[in-house]
């Protein structure tokens, strides 16, 4: 897939206006704080229907404008084109979102699920690696959800029955209450760990795969660590659900306590090593860097793979943030036939052919 022409009306500093992308590299060039992230998160936008760093919808409408609207025309690898753009108003409540596809209002959110594949790169990237497990439960979950309709019907429900649970937990509910409950989450909960351990396993393989073809100087593994199974124990459906039903059991006590549910995959973390180290904790900045780009570059290929489609990458500020050697391998992501767009303060070295915008206060002029 590929952006053809982005039209933009209120959203943020970006002045209202059409601009023609390139098929391959586009370069966009401006000082900080000009809106060059601002295109990109209008672009991603269309990924999940959400925003990758605003809270609320309202944080993306202009100041002082009642609404802002964003479309995007596509081109896709076999001919196709398709139309995606999404409105959102003030309200005096909440916000007022409409995504369109070719002008038929998307409904769920979850049937964005695959229509729009693009991957983001940017520093933030970074917490995957050294944050907390949930940027790392997160970027599994973002792309099992883009790939498996299965994979994103499970997480959903698994979040729902975690809430419904924790409410019943609060409300002191009977411990036969609780054990209905129980049986719904350990049904969806096992199968939500089983497919994050298949996925687990091909992210594994694609960032190996990643590491050897940029000639990384350190070994790298990953591990999917359940809160449920001990390690080298069964990782049949049947026996997580059995340890999830004993798990639940020995701590029912401390979950009454504190209101919430205390095991299950809401819980779970990745164990990633290189050269020997837990990356989480005691890798060098510099290992943790080039773990991010090699996962990233990961889920670029497995979502080409699994979708069939060429991904929109988008690169946001990232040659300004890393060391040489780690530009040097992003640099080869600028090659090749997918669409690439890279913000960045000043020209890349390497990008001759790229089309370059300029941004200026929220002004993007092609030169």
């Amino acid at each position: 897939m590929r952006v053809d022409r982005f039209v933009s009306t209120h959203f943020r500093n970006l002045s209202a206006g059409e601009i023609e992308f390139g098929p391959g590299l586009n370069l966009v060039v401006g000082a900080n704080g000009q809106g060059k992230t601002n295109l990109l998160e209008a672009i991603y936008y269309f990924r999940f229907g959400r925003s990758f760093r605003a809270q609320v919808d309202t944080e993306l409408i202009c100041f002082d404008e009642p609404f802002c609207r964003v479309e995007v025309s596509c081109s896709l690898a076999d001919g196709r084109e398709e139309r995606f753009s999404f409105s959102i108003e003030r309200r005096e409540v909440r916000a007022s979102k409409t995504i369109k596809i070719n002008g038929e209002v998307v409904s769920r959110r979850a049937d964005l699920a695959g229509r729009f594949p693009a991957v983001l790169f940017g520093p933030h990237d970074l917490r995957v690696v050294s944050g907390e497990p949930e940027h790392r439960r997160r970027f599994l979950d973002m792309i099992g959800t883009m790939t498996d309709p299965g994979y994103l019907r499970t997480a959903v429900d698994y979040r729902r029955v975690v809430e419904q649970r924790n409410a019943a937990l609060k409300a002191r509910a009977s411990r036969d209450e609780l054990a209905a409950w129980n049986e719904r989450l350990v049904a969806i909960g096992s199968d939500f760990v089983v497919r994050r351990l298949a996925l687990a396993s091909a992210i594994e393989r694609e960032t190996q795969a990643q590491a050897r073809d940029l000639q990384s100087p350190f070994e790298f593994s990953m591990r999917y660590e359940s809160s449920l199974i001990a390690e080298g124990a069964s990782t049949a459906r049947e026996d997580v659900g059995q340890a999830f039903h004993e798990r639940l059991a020995s701590i029912v006590s401390e979950e009454y306590r504190r209101g919430v549910t205390l095991a299950g995959p809401h819980r779970d973390d990745l164990e990633l090593v290189m050269g020997g180290h837990d990356l989480r904790r005691f890798g060098s900045q510099g290992q943790r860097r080039l773990l991010a780009v090699l996962l990233k570059l990961a889920e670029l290929t497995y979502l080409e793979h699994e979708l069939r489609e060429p991904c929109i990458l988008l690169l946001d500020d990232v040659f300004s943030e890393f060391d040489e050697g780690i530009m040097s391998k992003l640099q080869r992501l600028l090659e090749g036939a997918r669409q690439v767009f890279v913000t960045s303060p000043v020209p890349v070295a390497g990008a001759a052919r790229a089309r370059v915008h300029r941004v200026e206060a929220g002004r993007i002029v092609a030169n």
